[in-house]
């Protein structure tokens, strides 16, 4: 019987290393050092002295002058949340490598690109902007949360 190796990934992996900055995003811009391995258009890989809780909500800025990562975006830096966070062993010692998913700051209601500070993530990972939320927000519940949900699905029948 062969056995089918079917990856769970959503967007291919680039192998690139180059130095990150990272800080919690709700906290003092206090950025750490840290070295990522790999991109692709949902996230990254890095690996850092520290360790980072699952759900912690990160900036990062890639210190990187290769146009090909991420084009311009890279320098503005970007929003993620961390996956996972593992104790990774490398050449006698340990750091942590972090899987983290970006989040985006287009609103899946409106399409406008806004700024990461007014993106908000719903409980089903629809991203929306502060008026899109303030709209939404007095349907969330019940059967006509389900509504919404398909509609920003695409879903509208």
């Amino acid at each position: 019987m062969a056995i089918n190796n079917i990856s769970k990934r959503a967007f291919a992996r680039d192998c690139c290393e180059a130095h990150i900055k990272y800080s919690l995003f709700n906290q003092k811009e206090e950025y750490i050092d840290a070295k990522m391995y790999n991109t692709s258009d949902g996230g990254l890989y890095f690996e850092s002295e520290e360790h980072l809780p699952t759900g912690s909500d990160i900036r990062i800025k890639i210190n990187c002058n290769t146009p090909d990562i991420h084009r311009d975006v890279a320098r503005d830096g970007y929003r993620g949340e961390v996956m996972w966070c593992r104790k990774v062993y490398r050449n006698g010692g340990s750091v942590y490598g972090v899987g983290v998913r970006f989040i985006v700051n287009v609103c899946d209601k409106c399409g406008e690109k806004v700024p990461y500070s007014e993106i908000h993530r719903t409980d089903n990972y629809f991203f929306l902007c502060s008026f899109c939320m303030k709209d939404i927000m007095p349907w969330i519940g019940g059967k006509v949360s389900e509504c919404v949900e398909r509609y920003l699905n695409g879903n509208v029948l």
